[in-house]
């Protein structure tokens, strides 16, 4: 047998032997890594981190939006918003809120939740309104800082809160996998969480204009005295504040 025999036999043997090993030290590979993975934990997952805890005023950015939290009550009948039955309260939080993205946002709903009440009767807030005039809103544009009111409702029955948790939502900025369109994603992430202790408004009445004093009137000499005109009471406003 010529030397390029024995080679070629020799490497073929050498081949049968690995194969043959192989499925031996991929089993034994499997066991060792097994055994280590256990005394670390096994394969669990390592736990997300909490999200940031915020004091009330502190600006927390959440992609498109920027929120500044300041304040949590409670209110009862608060026009023109209605409850959906009279024994229910309304939940709401005043915020700064700063449009930081390019273009107006009309998700204004998805901008902050609500953790620690019970009963309320939607995730998301019922309304917001402008704490400025009032007036109900659902568009916010670029750069111009408002202090908007969230409004939950909440069942009745449940326990008025004392205290409650302000979750500020945050939107990452990148490709839909359908449309491949760039534009704000919602992953279900939360940018900060404001812990506020919440003030009970309930009892809280609107005020109403006084009625203007009469003016005093002097008589003169030989001229019969005029009749004062009684003063108009200003009805009482309908609108209650926040």
């Amino acid at each position: 047998m010529s030397v390029t025999g024995r080679g070629s036999l020799s490497r073929r043997l050498g081949r049968g032997l690995l194969d043959t090993a192989a499925p031996r030290l991929r089993m034994i590979i499997v066991v060792l890594a097994l055994g280590i993975s256990g005394l670390f934990g096994g394969w669990e997952t390592v736990p997300a981190a909490p999200e940031p805890q915020h004091t009330a005023g502190t600006a927390i950015g959440g992609g498109p939006w920027q929120v500044e939290v300041l304040e949590a009550k409670v209110a009862g009948d608060m026009p023109p918003l209605r409850r959906q039955d009279e024994n229910n309260r309304w939940v709401y939080v005043i915020a700064n809120v700063t449009i930081t993205a390019h273009e107006s946002i009309t998700l204004t709903k998805q901008i902050l939740r609500l953790s620690g009440v019970e009963g309320l009767l939607t995730e998301e807030p019922y309304d917001m309104a402008l704490d400025r005039d009032k007036r109900v809103i659902r568009r916010l544009h670029p750069n111009m800082t408002e202090k908007v009111v969230f409004f939950w409702e909440q069942d009745g029955d449940a326990p008025l809160p004392t205290s409650l948790t302000v979750l500020v939502q945050a939107r990452t900025y990148r490709e839909d996998s359908l449309s491949h369109e760039a534009k704000w994603m919602d992953d279900d992430e939360v940018a900060g969480r404001v812990t506020l202790p919440v003030i009970d408004n309930r009892a809280a009445a609107s005020p109403s204009a006084s009625p203007r004093p009469s003016a005093s009137v002097t008589a003169k000499p030989g001229a019969s005295p005029k009749p004062s005109r009684s003063p108009r009471s200003a009805s009482p406003s309908a609108r209650a504040t926040p």
